[in-house]
This record gives structure tokens, sequence and C-alpha cells, in this order.
């Protein structure tokens, strides 16, 4: 068994930058032991995007229709989806999110003054320091928006960052960090532990312990798990280190969600 048993950040085909079908999602997850998973697409409407208005919510239910038949029994599906910029995209998103029946939504952040915050090129011209406030300056305006459920990879920038500049240190963008985490639990929204950020040079989840122990002091208690995996053998990544970090944040339970309700499952 998994030392995590929800993965709830996953791609397929559904989304422009996987080519891994559902079946073969579930099917990954099942040979994992994990119990429930969220197939959470991208659906984007920044023009800059490679993924804008590639997402086909009726294409999406049809075939978790379809996935939640042949696996049900072995398998808990959520309907999840990972809405970027939705400070900015709020009555696409709203419509959305009115219109179909999700069981999860991730808020994510991934342009920042016209510039992609996973490329290097984010960092183009600026210091480390100055492309990362901007970064949380703009977050905290995504979650003052609110109408998701968890903040997807809080801290993404450093995914590239961290090669550009050397490394990364959360420590030093505290105050921004906290008013983002603050912000969050007045808004009943959760962060996410993603276990993507450990595939790159980083070399560990997103974020790291001491934004989770801010979260956990400032009263925050909604948190995922998911390895935002575009490929079957991404499903599940680092749990283990995952869980790790859960355990020395002093976290006890785990967050997954139906109906758009939180349910929490201990650990």
């Amino acid at each position: 068994m998994a030392t995590i048993p929800h993965d709830y950040h996953m791609h397929t085909a559904l989304s422009c930058d996987s080519q891994a079908t559902m079946a073969g999602q579930c099917e990954a997850a099942i040979a994992l032991g994990l119990r429930e998973i969220a197939i959470t697409e991208h659906a984007d409407w920044e023009p800059l995007d490679d993924c804008s208005g590639y997402y086909q919510p009726d294409a999406y239910f049809a075939e978790l229709a379809t996935c939640r038949e042949r696996y049900g029994d072995r398998l808990t599906i959520r309907a999840g989806v990972e809405i970027g910029e939705a400070h900015r995209f709020g009555s696409e998103a709203h419509q959305l999110l009115a219109t179909y029946p999700y069981d999860f939504v991730i808020g994510s952040l991934h342009w920042v003054t016209g510039r992609m915050t996973l490329t290097p090129d984010y960092f183009e011209g600026w210091d480390a320091r100055a492309a990362y406030e901007a970064y949380y300056s703009e977050m905290l305006d995504v979650v003052a928006a609110g109408g998701f459920d968890v903040i997807g990879h809080i801290d993404v920038p450093k995914r590239a960052g961290f090669s550009v500049h050397g490394g990364y240190d959360s420590t030093a963008y505290e105050e921004p960090l906290r008013a983002v985490l603050r912000c969050a639990i007045e808004r009943g929204i959760g962060i996410e532990i993603n276990t993507g950020t450990a595939r790159r040079a980083v070399g560990i989840p997103s974020p790291d312990l001491p934004v989770l122990q801010w979260y956990r002091e400032l009263g925050g208690e909604i948190i995922t798990v998911g390895s935002d995996a575009h490929r079957p053998e991404h499903i599940g990544y680092h749990f283990d280190d995952a869980r790790a970090l859960l355990d020395a944040a002093g976290f006890t339970a785990i967050t997954c969600f139906e109906a758009r309700k939180p349910v929490f499952v201990d650990l």
C-alpha cells in the first residue's frame, strides 16, 4: 500500500501537455495500491498558453464515466480540474464549475506579467527576489479571488529558478508566503504537496517543510497530495517524501474531496 492513499493531481491526453490515457492512469494508480485519485485536467484561457481553449469538459466527463464503470470497484475516481489564472478568467471559470459536477478544483498560477513561470525565461531580466515576489504578489490576487479548493504548486517558479539562480530558500520569502497562506485559510482554501517538483532539479516536493509549518501554525488544515503526473509512471511519485513532510510539519490527516466538500482522512 502506498504511504499516501490518494493522488489528487494528474493529467491525461485531455490536457494538451500529456499523452496518457485516463485508463492508463487509473491502472497505474491501482497497481500502486491507491484508493482514490482526482484527474485534474488543465482548464486555461490565457491566450499565450499552449493549452488555452484545449480542454473539452464533455469529452472529459464521458471518459470519466467509462473509467468509473470499469474501475469503480477498485478505485474512487474524482472529477477534478486545474484552473489557471482564475483571478483573470473568473467568468470562464465560474461558468465551467457551474455547468459540470466537479469534486475538486485546483487553482494554479502559471503566467505572471506575460511570462510562463515554469521556464527559465520567466527569470530573464529579473533577479531572484524580483521574480519570486512578483509571483507571490499575483498569487495573493489569485487566492483573494478564490473559487477553487486548493492552491496548486504554491512555489512553482522554483522548478526553473532552482537551476537559474543556484537554489531556492523559502525562508527568504516568508512574509509574502505567509500572506498567501493566511488569505487561503480565511477563504477556506487549502494547499497541496506537489511531488512533481521532486522530478526537477529541486529534488524535493513543493512546498518544503518551512512553508508547511507556517501553514499549520496559521491554522491551515486542508492539504492534499498530488504527483502532477502526466505519465503513468509518475503517479504516486515520491509519496514517501510527502508523507515525511506531513509528519514533520505535524499533520495527522490529509484531505480528499467529494462534490467540492473536504473530507479529512487520518494518516
